[in-house]
């Protein structure tokens, strides 16, 4: 249900659900929304369904440790199962060991079998190839002034981006942030004032409201393989599975894909062939939980400069290491992360309040 809110109609609506008196039943890719929900969580696993007592992180907790246990038990199992087999295999033409090897083999055909269990899927640990290094200003903003008809977002905006940030632009909806990254990205044309780009500048930019060229043509794979010259067929595959692309749909057509194929497609050629100033507007939206962590990890390990926009409040902690604040025209900048905004705007209790004003 969160997938096209806003960060802040995801926390009303966080907030609206723990009103609530009735039962709630949900599908979410969003680690905080689900920690901060539910107390129950269905799993889906090997055919079967699962119940664990708890929210997310608690799950996953005790998933762990239910591997640990289920392992340590078949191990046990396996190795009862060798020693009884090896005994009627010594004993059972030796006449005085006869009956007892019987009896033995009796039971190991009696005993239910545990099934070998399957470990916690792991995201896949992607490292970004090292991106042409650029000047320490990627890219500047002076006296920009933006409207939409009778709508001014902004009047003389003042910008930059230093190499090496790792921001998140939040606001209330309609603030302007999707605006400034298309202002960045030179997607957007703005009616007064100087957009310059830094020494060396390498520019990505990622919406899932626009589709990075595709060739029709082509199946997901050689997408993937054209987008770097250096990357292994073996590499694509698995960062294609970490993707959510698996087994025969990495041979599908490009032009047959869905819309949350070609974004998440779009998005995976930006990690093979990296710029080193990366804008992302909603990167998370078409992920599962597992694919978030692989961009995480891949993203930590990015050298490049990040400016983006996410619901994902889970996402944005991992991440962002400066905090914009964008609304009425203004951009208000917080040299620390999310928590530190929160913290600096008085707002601890109240992320919604904060975001807003």
């Amino acid at each position: 249900p969160t997938n096209h809110l806003d960060l802040s109609a995801l926390l009303w609506f966080q907030e609206y659900l723990k009103t609530q008196s009735c039962a709630v039943l949900l599908i979410s890719h969003d680690r905080q929304f689900m920690d901060s929900i539910v107390q129950k969580v269905f799993e889906f696993s090997n055919k079967r369904l699962l119940s664990w007592k708890g929210n997310f992180s608690e799950y996953e907790i005790q998933k762990k440790e239910a591997f640990i246990r289920d392992s340590a038990a078949y191990k046990n199992q396996q190795k009862e199962i060798s020693v009884i087999k090896d005994f009627v295999s010594r004993f059972r033409n030796v006449t005085s060991k006869a009956a007892q090897a019987q009896s033995r083999l009796k039971a190991l055909e009696k005993m239910v079998m545990l099934e070998k269990p399957l470990p916690p899927r792991k995201p896949y640990p992607f490292r970004f190839p090292a991106p042409l290094r650029g000047g320490q200003r990627s890219i500047a903003l002076e006296n920009i002034h933006m409207s939409y008809g009778d709508n001014k977002v902004y009047e003389g905006l003042d910008f930059e981006v230093q190499r090496g940030d790792r921001t998140v632009l939040i606001g209330p909806n309609g603030a302007g942030k999707s605006t400034l990254i298309k202002i960045l990205a030179g997607e957007v044309k703005f009616q007064k004032g100087v957009r310059t780009e830094g020494h060396n500048c390498k520019l990505g930019y990622f919406s899932q409201h626009r589709s990075k060229s595709l060739d029709p043509n082509n199946t997901v794979l050689d997408e993937v393989l054209e987008s770097s010259p250096d990357i292994r067929e073996d590499e694509a595959r698995g960062i294609l599975g970490s993707f959510m692309f698996r087994k025969e749909e990495i041979y599908k057509k490009t032009n047959v894909l869905s819309g949350g194929e070609k974004s998440r497609l779009n998005l995976l050629k930006f990690l093979v062939n990296p710029p080193n100033l990366l804008l992302m507007d909603e990167p998370t939206t078409h992920l599962d939980i597992l694919t978030v962590e692989s961009l995480i990890i891949a993203l930590e390990r990015y050298e490049g400069s990040l400016l983006f926009i996410s619901h994902d409040v889970y996402f944005i902690r991992k991440l962002a290491t400066k905090v914009l604040h964008v609304n009425k025209g203004t951009v208000t900048s917080y040299a620390g992360d999310y928590d530190y905004f929160l913290e600096k705007t008085n707002s601890k209790g109240n992320e919604r309040a904060a975001i807003t004003a």
